[in-house]
Order: structure tokens, then sequence, then C-alpha cells
């Protein structure tokens, strides 16, 4: 049986198979859904496009997460992940990214303008209605800690090595109380 070949029965394409770079989800998206980086899946993607704007990773975004416990950083409502990470059922954000208005123009940002992760009414009402307020009102205590200590400068929001795994969802809570408690 020397120098007989044994011809494969595997077809040509079975080692070619989809794995996201960073949350290495071995399962193919769907084609129908467009994403700009065709070597993450669509949840990485979406994420990875949305960080992108204020000049973030997935890792720094993941330790900010992790620094607000996965809660509002005004409310301390917790993020309802809803199986879609920061993307609601309806498409809709629930985890907006705050920062500095008065840092970066409109089209950039330079990153170190973000504050914080906010829940909807806390980014689109509360905070820039207190914001608007002459000094002598802006008298809240919790509104002038998230100002001028926002979670995202903070030394609990540096990047760890497991911030650089996955993006964060429901998971990401049981694994945080696992690393606390050894």
């Amino acid at each position: 049986m020397l120098g007989v070949r044994v011809r494969s029965v595997l077809p040509d394409d079975f080692f070619d198979f989809f794995s996201c770079a960073i949350c290495q989800d071995g399962e193919d998206p769907d084609p129908s859904v467009r994403r700009r980086n065709k070597d993450l899946c669509v949840r990485c993607d979406r994420l990875q496009q949305r960080v992108w704007r204020y000049n973030l990773t997935v890792a720094g975004y993941n330790a900010i997460c992790r620094a607000q416990q996965d809660a509002c950083g005004l409310c301390e409502e917790e993020f309802d992940y809803g199986g879609h990470d920061f993307i609601g059922g309806g498409g809709e954000a629930q985890l907006h990214i705050d920062h500095d208005h008065g840092c970066c123009d409109k089209e950039e940002s330079c990153g170190e303008c973000v504050r914080g992760f906010l829940c909807r009414p806390c980014n689109m009402v509360r905070l820039p209605a207190y914001e608007r307020l002459p000094d002598i009102l802006r008298d809240s205590p919790r509104f002038n800690e998230y100002l001028s200590n926002p979670p995202a400068r903070r030394p609990e929001a540096q990047v760890t090595d497991r911030d650089c795994r996955h993006p964060r969802g429901t998971l990401s809570k049981i694994m945080d109380a696992f690393f606390a408690a050894s």
C-alpha cells in the first residue's frame, strides 16, 4: 500500500467556516444583513461601528460597561440587553454613549470626551436639562459626581484581559460576579 493516495471524501469547503474575529462565534451571519467588516458577526460589527464613532474599542466599551455594572451612569437602572446587547428588540439603542459635546466636532470624537453610558431618558432629557441650568441651580450630588468624575475616566474602567473577549451581554454579570468572588 505504499505510495497509494486515498481520495478525501470531504467536500472542498469542509474546513472553510466562519468565526467572528471578536467573539469567536461560529454561526454564519445572515447574508441579508449588511456588515462593514466581513470578519465579524452582525452583533460585533454593529457594536464596532457604534464605538468607533466615539473613538472607542470594543474592549473599552466592555470596560466602561463593567465599571458601571451594566447600569445607567446616572439613574443606575440596569440596561435591558434583551439578548441583543446594546440594541433593544425594536432596534432602538438601550445604551447611549454619553460624551461632552463641547469637546470635539460632530463628525469625530477624540475618545477622551466619552463620559459613560446612559439610558435613553437620562441621555435625551435628564442630563441635557441639568447641563442647561445655571451653575447656582446645579445642586444634585448624583449629576455633579457624574459630570466631575465620569465612569469612563475612573480607574475601574481600565481595560482588562476579559474585556477583550466578547461584547457584553447578560452572561457578563455572571462572569463579573465569578471573578469578584475569586
